[in-house]
């Protein structure tokens, strides 16, 4: 990427996150910084020679966070990362045993139920 390239996504990526400053609220704004604090700390990993190789970060998310984090918020932060680099950056969202606690309270609402869930 030349250098007019990169400065010119550069100021597309502020005035992006100048735009969602206004319209979210400040706490789904406040998670799409601290993810987009994690995706710096995974570019700036890699490009130090981490060990992982991929880049990866976890950022830690509460049950609320999970609420803020919208296939909307998903979207945005999604078009902002395109902005990052010549090719974008691949996202994967993982709520790892968030999946598995909601889960296990599906299965004990269908045994409440009088279902079985080991059946499906």
């Amino acid at each position: 990427m030349d250098e007019e390239h990169f400065l010119e996504r550069a100021k597309q990526f502020a005035h992006r996150l100048a735009e969602l400053q206004n319209r979210l609220d400040p706490d789904s704004y406040d998670l799409l910084l601290r993810i987009l604090r994690g995706i710096n700390d995974a570019i700036v990993h890699r490009r130090d020679g981490g060990s992982d190789g991929g880049g990866s970060v976890d950022v830690a998310f509460s049950p609320r966070d999970q609420d803020r984090f919208t296939p909307a918020l998903g979207r945005e932060l999604e078009e902002l990362t395109s902005l990052l680099g010549p090719h974008g950056l691949r996202l994967v969202v993982d709520f790892g045993a968030e999946q598995e606690r909601d889960r296990m309270e599906v299965e004990a609402i269908a045994r409440v139920s009088g279902m079985d869930p080991g059946r499906w």
